[in-house]
């Protein structure tokens, strides 16, 4: 990873290349300011290419608009820290009309949890996908 200025502001850029799948990842991150980020990431020789936005509003709501180049479609979400620990977070896939739900956790004394819910609104069957999944730490 190498961090160059742009306009005072650092600019984040990381360059992948793994040999046997024959793939190179590029991507670049903006930083504003603490509340205000650009980036992107580019697979060469595929057009998949996404670029997106994130915003952090007071220190606990986060938006991100992602737009993909590739399928010409909008990706939406939006993170909403609860305490210290739990964080809601809500997405939207304009192309494949997939709305998620996540609820998680990250504690050092508690262990650590996520509880997702997924549906495809394109689908004539409204089920949802259930995932509940939890971590425990141990120190012996």
């Amino acid at each position: 990873m190498n961090t160059v200025k742009v306009a005072d502001k650092p600019l984040n850029l990381t360059y992948i290349h793994s040999r046997g799948d024959n793939r190179t990842i590029f991507d670049g991150a903006l930083v504003f300011d603490s509340a205000n980020k650009v980036s992107a990431n580019y697979m060469l020789g595929t057009g998949n290419c996404k670029l997106k936005y994130t915003y952090v509003h007071g220190g606990a709501t986060t938006f991100e608009p992602c737009y993909d180049l590739a399928k010409n479609s909008w990706d939406f979400a939006v993170s909403q820290k609860v305490y210290a620990d739990d964080v809601f977070r809500a997405t939207y896939q304009t192309s494949s009309k997939a709305l998620g739900l996540e609820w998680s956790r990250n504690s050092k004394f508690n262990g650590n949890f996520k509880i997702s819910a997924s549906l495809n609104l394109g689908e004539e069957s409204k089920v949802p996908k259930l995932i509940a999944e939890s971590t425990w730490n141990f120190e012996m």
